[in-house]
């Protein structure tokens, strides 16, 4: 038996989710709205209470275990909140400051290591690997590095095969560019059907969703029909 709890988030998320692609009717309307900011006031409030949660756990609790140089952090960050204060907000500006610094730190480190080192360590290679596989894969990333790397020749006039190799660096790009955006593509449209699955499995959920779509619908055309759906969008 479908408990009730389980039914009532089943049919909400339907309906929450079926408001959502109502912006695919092309104009705005109320659902679109109330489900759109339903989601931030919903998204911002759970990472409100994450943020607490972890502030209890790995300081409260620690401070309280007698790690004391946690309550720095503590500090710091209940000083960034005289930001809300437009008399001493410039105290806000210590703990911005030292979080800037410390996350911009922690970043170089490990930009350099997994886009600099590790890229260059990537195209140095041998060349004639025993597999046959991978030395055509190896040739392939060397004979289109070179030209993408002339493409980038700014301080240099493009002439004979400095030119043909710039543009066929050119095009390589475009190439790279293109399975890149594939990629993301297929990405979103996992996203897309694991998120569709979650609405039709188990199959008692299937009749929620095509009601809720159709009232959806049903509602956004009604409301466009009438002239309605800008007027009672909040200001």
């Amino acid at each position: 038996m479908i408990e009730f709890m389980e039914l009532s988030i089943a049919v909400f998320g339907a309906f929450i989710a079926m408001c959502m692609f109502s912006t695919l009717y092309g104009k705005s309307n109320p659902l679109y709205v109330f489900a759109e900011e339903s989601y931030v006031g919903f998204a911002t409030g759970l990472v409100v209470i994450m943020a607490i949660m972890y502030i209890y756990r790995a300081g409260i609790q620690g401070i309280l275990a007698g790690d004391w140089i946690l309550s720095v952090g503590i500090i710091l960050g209940l000083m960034t909140l005289t930001r809300l204060s437009r008399e001493y907000a410039y105290i806000s500006r210590l703990p911005i400051g030292i979080s800037v610094a410390v996350q911009l730190a922690l970043s170089m480190r490990t930009i350099i290591f997994s886009r600099f080192i590790r890229h260059i360590n990537a195209t140095v290679m041998n060349l004639f690997p025993a597999d046959s596989q991978l030395m055509l894969y190896r040739w392939t990333i060397f004979l289109s590095l070179i030209p993408m790397l002339t493409f980038f020749f700014y301080t240099t006039e493009m002439k004979g095969p400095l030119s043909w190799s710039a543009k066929a660096g050119e095009y390589i790009l475009y190439l790279s560019l293109g399975v890149v955006f594939a990629q993301t593509y297929m990405g979103r449209l996992g996203m897309f059907v694991g998120f569709m699955q979650s609405l039709t499995l188990p199959p008692w959920k299937i009749p929620i969703l095509i009601s809720t779509m159709i009232i959806v619908l049903a509602a956004v055309v009604i409301l466009d029909k009438a002239n309605l759906a800008d007027r009672w969008i909040p200001g």
